[in-house]
């Protein structure tokens, strides 16, 4: 199957999965996350801000932040994500070519994060992810070395993603059902 033909599979399947299973699932990734060891130690950490038809993170977000988490999101700037501070839903702005609530702020140095949470079209169990197709995270990834999660809905769980030379496997994939890592003990 091609990267475009499971991203049109999974659309449909997004179509079918109404917005309370999405919540529920994200109630159970968040909470299986923040039980590991590597959330446990990382104080700063990359989410995003999830659109409709992505895992929801609004919640989980605000509540990170009020547990004292320093929490940041990305911020699309031409081909490349920025990595910005995250101080609270009314410091998101929607106004730009995605629609995509960003922070607002000056952007932070990607080396100062401790973990990142990763959105993702579809995974597999070899931890590699298909995202939208702009390589966005692709670049982002290339030049970061802390530890990185992917999450998702189980119906996004897949045999198998496509895969090219420049997709860098995640460190760990959580979804309601699963829990793939390294083998690193950082996530168990």
């Amino acid at each position: 199957m091609t990267k475009k033909e499971l991203r049109q599979q999974i659309k449909q399947l997004k179509a079918m999965t109404p917005v309370a299973v999405r919540k529920v699932e994200a109630a159970m990734v968040f909470k299986t996350i923040k039980a590991m060891p590597v959330w446990q130690q990382a104080q700063h950490i990359l989410c995003y801000w999830s659109l409709p038809d992505e895992l929801p993170t609004h919640e989980s977000v605000n509540e990170w932040l009020a547990d004292g988490k320093n929490i940041y999101l990305p911020r699309v700037k031409g081909d490349d994500l920025e990595i910005v501070p995250y101080h609270g839903a009314q410091s998101l702005d929607d106004n730009n070519k995605f629609h995509i609530g960003e922070p607002v702020g000056d952007a932070v140095s990607p080396d100062c994060l401790e973990l990142i949470i990763v959105p993702a079209v579809a995974l597999d169990g070899h931890r590699n992810r298909l995202g939208r197709g702009k390589g966005f995270y692709d670049r982002l990834l290339s030049g970061t070395t802390c530890p990185t999660i992917g999450v998702a809905c189980d119906f996004q769980l897949v045999d198998e993603v496509p895969v090219e030379p420049h997709d860098r496997p995640l460190d760990c994939i959580v979804t309601s059902d699963a829990v793939i890592d390294d083998g690193s003990k950082r996530f168990s």
